[in-house]
């Protein structure tokens, strides 16, 4: 798993626990979890996952921050 690609991963069991708080809200709601690495979330459920760098086997060509601001998510879940 990418040790130096950073997204917010969220469990499907997330999502629901907080998918009614949402139904009615209007705009663009970025919903996610906590930034993290992509080995780091897999981590946690496969302890046997190695780390690889994507700068080193893509190069330029894919970007290392795929993170959202979660912030209006966060408001609305009052997290």
């Amino acid at each position: 798993a990418f040790k130096d690609v950073v997204m917010n991963f969220m469990y499907h069991e997330e999502l629901a626990k907080n998918l009614l708080k949402l139904i009615n809200k209007k705009g663009i709601i970025n919903i996610g979890g906590p930034k993290q690495t992509v080995y780091n979330f897999a981590k946690k459920t496969n302890s046997k996952v190695k780390q690889v760098s994507a700068k080193k086997i893509l190069g330029n060509k894919f970007p290392l921050n795929q993170s959202m601001n979660i912030s209006k998510y966060l408001k609305i879940i009052k997290k």
